[in-house]
């Protein structure tokens, strides 16, 4: 995920994110990107002291010396140490939808059902994988009857944790909140995948979209819980199109607050045609999971995926980005994103299922030096 520390600066710069082209009367867009927020108001040096006290999420801490650069970086992952005795953490995360109603008259309704679809997004959502139960095969290897993000924690830490009771679940806190906000100013809505403007693709100014969302979870959630705010067919605008996810952290009364944001779009609105239904929030809550404060350096990696050039953060969607894998759930087909494992980006050998590095075996072996 590109930093907005890089890319903003101080200053907000134009993003020419996505080309787009019209075909008939819909826009058609290539591969959006994904981005990470500035962490606001942490105190990383009682992080420790916060999760031991429920003040924000459950995570361990630990140090790898990577052997491409011999350095030693400390990092924070949620969960249960996989070195130590294999242990099951659960995370509460807080269900909100949200209803966006724009100046136009187009409102994008999660209640309603998507493009060629006769179940509620909403649904579609909270039902797929990345929240409930399926048989998950990475590299050849079963890695349980579970959901998605806790089958790939499981599959990176494979050499460690195969074969026991080790997890990283999701549990929810009750029903899904449903609310309705006005999209701020500088949002548009346009034309998406389906006729009629309850299928627009809607496009709103990050930093607006990023109150709004904030806003919710300072009503809804705790700091020791996972915010899961979900939008339909809304993307984000820094000058350009499209951002479909970030996360960060922010302090707050009570703790540390960390949550993210994954746009559920139509498939045909990206180019990038695995770019659909919960594949962009596949890539934000295995960030989420693997890099929660987000602070987690590594050695620079890069000229792959959405990243042109080289960063240096444990990002695990970022070198994927558009990558998706087929999930079958209820009766519908999921296009969860394809991640990265831990292993690739510290040039460890893999601790990860197969003795591979990411967990479809698209990386067979870690990356060199980013030049």
């Amino acid at each position: 995920m590109r930093s907005f520390s890089r890319i903003f600066g101080l200053a907000i710069v134009a993003l020419a994110l996505c080309s787009h082209s019209a075909l008939a009367a819909q826009r058609y867009y290539g591969t959006p990107v994904y981005v990470t927020g500035i962490p606001d108001h942490v105190n990383y040096a009682t992080l420790g002291e916060q999760a031991m006290s429920g003040s924000t999420v459950p995570f361990f801490q630990n140090t790898v010396t990577s052997p491409l650069d011999g350095h030693s970086y400390t990092f924070q992952i949620v969960g249960t140490d996989p070195t130590q005795p294999p242990a099951s953490t659960t995370i509460t995360y807080v269900p909100v939808a949200v209803v966006v109603h724009f100046s136009n008259g187009a409102v994008l309704d999660p209640r309603q059902p998507g493009c060629n679809d006769t179940i509620p997004v909403k649904t579609r959502f909270f039902k797929s994988p990345l929240f409930t139960n399926v048989n998950l095969t990475s590299n050849g290897v079963n890695v349980g009857l579970t959901q998605i993000i806790d089958g790939f924690q499981r599959a990176e830490f494979w050499s460690m944790v195969g074969g026991t009771n080790y997890h990283v679940l999701l549990a929810p806190s009750g029903s899904i909140k449903v609310v309705n906000i006005n999209a701020p100013a500088g949002s548009t809505a346009v034309a998406g995948a389906c006729a009629g403007s309850n299928h627009d693709l809607g496009e709103i100014p990050f930093f607006g979209w990023d109150s709004i969302v904030r806003t919710e979870v300072n009503k809804f959630a705790q700091t020791n819980q996972l915010p899961v705010i979900m939008a339909y067919n809304v993307v984000l605008t820094s000058g350009g199109c499209c951002i479909i996810g970030y996360h960060n952290a922010y302090g707050r009364t009570g703790g540390t607050q960390t949550y993210a944001y994954g746009a559920y779009t139509d498939a045909r609105i990206c180019r990038s045609r695995g770019i659909q239904y919960t594949h962009a929030y596949t890539h934000e809550i295995g960030e989420w999971a693997n890099d929660p404060f987000v602070d987690n350096a590594t050695p620079a990696w890069g000229h792959v995926g959405q990243v042109s050039g080289c960063q240096n953060n444990l990002e695990v969607g970022d070198p994927l980005t558009g990558t998706p894998f087929i999930v079958h759930k209820g009766g519908f087909t999921y296009h969860p994103q394809e991640l990265a494992f831990f292993s690739w980006f510290f040039r460890t050998p893999s601790s990860g299922t197969g003795g591979l590095f990411s967990f479809e075996g698209t990386f067979k072996s870690a990356q060199g030096a980013c030049l």
